[in-house]
């Protein structure tokens, strides 16, 4: 039968393994909790950092130009958090520091007349470890870099993906820092925003991909606009304002309207048509030529009055009348046959006027008919009694 002091030595035993034991749990959650601590730490600095790199690579394209002529090859333009705030690239209250106490800063230097390098990166604050850094950059992805204690003059790429001298930029923040280029995440960002200013050397910054929906608001002051093919609107107007309207590039033609009463022909270019010209009035400045027939529509009745002299009408059998003057100073007239049956000859006294037309009949009971009244009496030119014949 084993003794009570043998007991007490074997619980002994069994105890001390159980601290062990226990002590080892402890320390490897201890461990463990740091380590998700720091990753958390290096996650958030990630999310932090690119939030920035996104800012400075919109405020870029938005003041390429500016930006442009007033960085150096090693004297790179400066744009802080503040200054990102200031001009509503980053929220107000967004911290220019990470979860480690560093600063973050975007730097963009010449590398030629139209290109720009552009990086952000951490300075000052808390030194990352070699590990925090490289994660870091890890949750970047390809654009996320770092400055390690094995190369502190240049910024590494993740994996070794890229490599830039700090001297290009005149920093050096020192190991356990990092940083974000640019240059790398440009590519994909132009394909996503389309930029406000013309950055040289890249026209395609300023080219919709897609149509663009204006969901019902407006396009204000555009100078000029070219199209590839049909310019619609769901209204049916195009409107031009002041004395404009639509122009044939190619040919020089076009309608306008330079006055409130006449829409005209641009450089007095011919209007054909195989269709009707209508309108209320048809008004010729120059010579009327009629390529088949000149078809009247109206009809009027002869000896009735008419409203101006000289202009043609028909009557109910098709037969052409004008309007001829009703006294000697035509001031009136009546619609007559141009053409007619004749009727005379009638005897006149002669007297100097005038050529032989178209006598005019009922001008008054007598049968006495001729070409010119005066005092009372119609006259023929010549001399003499002479015989005139009348249509009528």
């Amino acid at each position: 039968m084993a003794s009570k002091r043998g007991q007490a030595g074997f619980f002994t035993i069994d105890g001390l393994f159980g601290l062990i034991v226990m002590s080892l749990m402890l320390s490897l959650a201890g461990w463990w909790m740091l380590n998700y601590g720091n990753q958390q730490d290096y996650r958030i600095a990630a999310e932090h950092q690119r939030t920035v790199a996104d800012a400075f690579a919109k405020y870029l394209k938005d003041n390429y130009s500016v930006v442009l002529s007033n960085a150096g090859p090693t004297t790179p333009v400066q744009v802080t958090v503040d200054m990102m705030q200031n001009t509503k690239y980053l929220p107000a209250g967004f911290s220019s520091t990470n979860s480690f106490g560093q600063t973050i800063v975007g730097l963009a230097r010449r590398l030629n007349a139209n290109q720009l390098e552009a990086i952000v990166v951490t300075t000052g604050g808390q030194v990352i470890p070699e590990l925090g850094i490289r994660t870091i950059a890890e949750h970047l992805g390809g654009p996320g870099g770092f400055i390690s204690s094995l190369k502190p003059g240049v910024i590494q790429g993740v994996r070794g993906g890229w490599e830039v001298a700090l001297s290009n930029y005149g920093i050096n923040p020192g190991q356990g820092h990092t940083a974000s280029a640019l240059f790398l995440m440009d590519g994909e960002l132009a394909n996503d925003y389309l930029y406000r200013n013309a950055v040289p050397g890249h026209p395609e910054y300023n080219r919709m991909n897609t149509a663009i929906d204006m969901a019902g608001n407006d396009i204000n002051n555009a100078r000029a606009v070219t199209a590839t093919s049909d310019i619609t609107s769901k209204d049916g107007w195009f409107r031009s304002q002041n004395d404009t309207g639509w122009v044939n590039e190619k040919w020089g033609g076009g309608i306008y309207q330079a006055d409130a009463d006449w829409v005209r022909v641009l450089n007095d270019k011919g209007l054909l048509t195989g269709g009707k010209i209508r309108g209320g009035t048809l008004q010729a400045d120059g010579r009327v030529t009629v390529g088949e027939y000149l078809d009247i529509e109206s009809t009027a009745v002869e000896g009735q009055a008419c409203p101006k002299i000289g202009i043609q009408s028909k009557n109910n059998l098709g037969a052409p009348l004008t309007c001829q003057c009703l006294t000697p100073s035509c001031q009136s007239g009546v619609w007559r046959s141009s053409k007619g049956s004749l009727d005379g000859p009638y005897r006149v006294t002669g007297s100097a006027l005038g050529a032989w037309a178209i006598c005019t009949l009922n001008y008054g009971s007598g049968n006495s008919k001729a070409l010119t009244y005066s005092d009372g009496n119609w006259y023929y030119s010549g001399s003499g009694t002479q015989i005139v014949y009348c249509y009528k």
